[in-house]
């Protein structure tokens, strides 16, 4: 069988806890009410498996066989992809009982996260897996029940998955971090105003905004002043005053903030409501924190909540009614 390029190297791993993380209605995931208005494929389809009187069906089982096989270079096939789907159905049903519903649009945004690592569009990930013969449902699916998953074990475990100090440096005792541990994080308190541009505005208009909020930028007095500065414009929205660390901040945006003195503003950048300004508002370092250190933290955090995961799931699965045909 000649290997699709395109698909090869799709990753498709979950996001590791407890970040984000990296979205049909969920009930209709979840419940087979009959075949009717379904594919050929999928109405001439049976049921292989039960988990707690849902079905999984051999349509299901060769979708998802031949994701797994695209994904891993072959080394999965038909019992990987039984397993995982038994397991879909868990995080899904747990999902159900939890109330957590994952949106269209979000996996839609992981649909296409996926489809730039692969660089691709989502349009041509859809057809490249078409022409492998899989129904691009399947990795949606996959997709939701990762993301449920995620915030499912973000609420169990949030609480059990405490990192003290000394295990961030017992982590990095004779760890070779080099000048990334000299690197102090500092924390920003940020004041936002955004110049609110309406949709359909003309090009004259924006630059019209943009001009104002420069001209803003070269006489903000301070976060104290904002309110008071800004009253009597029209189309400022001044919003409340956000805390980041210089881990959080990211591009453009980071570059600006830390290059940009405590008492005044970036300069406008252009986001979905208009041009945003950052008030600058306070700057400290925070003391033994490194970027090293930070990253450790996270690291042990992942590796501790994915074990906490895993033995989740395994109890779901203890506890579920699961039938092979």
């Amino acid at each position: 069988m000649t290997k699709n390029p395109l698909v090869m190297n799709i990753p498709l791993k979950s996001s590791r806890f407890p970040r984000a993380i990296l979205t049909p209605a969920l009930a209709g995931l979840l419940t087979v009410a009959g075949f009717a208005g379904m594919p050929p494929a999928v109405a001439q389809s049976a049921i292989k498996v039960l988990v707690n009187e849902q079905p999984i069906t051999t349509y299901d089982i060769r979708n998802r066989t031949g994701l797994l096989r695209l994904t891993t270079g072959g080394r999965k096939g038909r019992s990987q992809a039984i397993e995982e789907l038994i397991d879909e159905k868990l995080k899904l049903q747990e999902a159900v009982r939890r109330r957590i519903i994952i949106s269209d649009q979000e996996i839609d945004r992981a649909f296409g996260q996926i489809a730039r690592r692969a660089k691709l569009t989502p349009a041509r990930l859809t057809q490249a897996l078409r022409q492998a013969g899989v129904n691009p449902q399947t990795l949606k699916n996959r997709l939701r029940s990762e993301i449920s998953w995620g915030k499912i074990v973000r609420a169990q475990f949030k609480t059990s998955v405490q990192i003290t100090e000394r295990d961030v440096a017992e982590a990095l005792a004779g760890k070779e971090t080099g000048d990334e541990a000299d690197t102090n994080v500092a924390q920003f308190d940020l004041q936002p105003i955004i110049f609110v541009i309406p949709a359909n505005a003309s090009k004259g208009y924006i630059s019209q905004r943009r001009r104002e909020a420069e001209a803003f930028r070269s006489r903000f007095a301070g976060c104290d002043q904002t309110l008071a500065q800004t009253k009597k414009l029209k189309g400022v929205v001044v919003q409340p005053k956000i805390r980041r660390t210089s881990n959080d901040l990211r591009g453009p945006t980071a570059e600006s903030i830390a290059n940009t003195e405590v008492g005044k503003a970036t300069r406008p950048e252009k986001v979905a409501r208009g041009f945003q300004l950052l008030g600058i508002c306070a700057k400290r370092d925070l003391a033994g924190q490194s970027m090293a250190a930070e990253a450790v933290r996270d690291k042990l955090a992942s590796e501790r909540g994915s074990r906490m995961a895993r033995r989740f799931l395994r109890d779901l699965r203890a506890a579920a009614f699961i039938e092979y045909r």
